[in-house]
């Protein structure tokens, strides 16, 4: 899947952003989102100029992000609703997510208005149980955490922001839809120095500030829906990261109530 699949906001539903939790994203990961909206095809505009520096300093957070074999993080997710009176307001999430690649993925998040949810996926089977509501339902799907992702925007419309940055090539996912890049310099993020970037894409701008120095994390991203009424934007702070540490298996194995409801897995 192309960034314009995730980035370009596909289906646009205020209770999605509260409530999809799958990868904020992760997702989240893994988590959250988004009237129908589509836009033409990147070849269709005209191209920008490309900053040689920012897509260097992207391709290396990506080539250094695709030798883990586990990461952990933390997602502090923000996503602007429109109200009818036209004020924006800004919705949250917070969320832990942990990967053990290729195919093992759990979320853990919470909204601000207490809506709970945790996410497991073990290769071959997706499960999420919403806490508050002790609401479960399952999806079997035999594969990749990347393959998953796309599985799911394409088929359910669960559009994941934050799931750019949980693919394997997180560049890839990322370059495609690009028409300009820009690159803004060494900026501050919650005491840790960062290259601050900012790309123009199919449907969206966005930014993203990656640490300067031997371990080029994301520590923000920040996308603006242009092509969307009032141009809302969704905002991701990202730490507590741990890479290549070990995982239990037993991590990713769902530990689900036997009071919970079992619904359908839909659109």
């Amino acid at each position: 899947m192309s960034v314009q699949g995730h980035i370009e906001p596909r289906k646009f539903n205020t209770d999605a952003v509260i409530t999809a939790g799958l990868g904020f994203i992760t997702s989240v990961f893994l988590l959250f989102f988004l009237v129908a909206m589509f836009t033409g095809p990147a070849s269709a505009q005209k191209a920008g100029p490309t900053d040689k520096k920012a897509m260097q300093v992207l391709q290396g957070m990506s080539d250094y992000l695709a030798k883990a074999e586990t990461v952990s993080l933390r997602a502090r997710t923000f996503f602007d609703e429109t109200r009818k009176s036209g004020i924006k307001i800004k919705r949250a999430r917070e969320g832990k997510i942990l990967i053990k690649r290729p195919n093992h993925l759990y979320v853990k998040s919470i909204a601000e208005n207490g809506a709970a949810r945790t996410t497991w996926f073990d290769g071959s089977k997706l499960t999420v149980w919403d806490r508050h509501v002790n609401q479960v339902k399952t999806l079997d799907y035999k594969g990749s955490v990347d393959a998953l992702i796309d599985h799911l925007d394409e088929k359910y419309q669960v559009n994941l922001p934050v799931g750019d940055l949980l693919f394997s090539n997180v560049s890839d996912a990322l370059k495609e839809g690009i028409i300009s890049s820009e690159y803004l310099g060494e900026k501050m993020v919650q005491g840790v120095k960062t290259h601050h970037l900012s790309f123009e894409s199919t449907g969206a701008d966005w930014q993203i500030w990656i640490e300067a120095d031997a371990t080029p994390l994301p520590r923000r991203f920040a996308i603006t829906y242009v092509n969307t009424e009032g141009e809302p934007q969704f905002l991701a702070q990202l730490d507590q990261w741990s890479i290549g540490g070990e995982m239990a298996a037993s991590l990713f194995k769902a530990g689900i109530p036997e009071s919970a409801k079992k619904v359908p897995f839909a659109k």
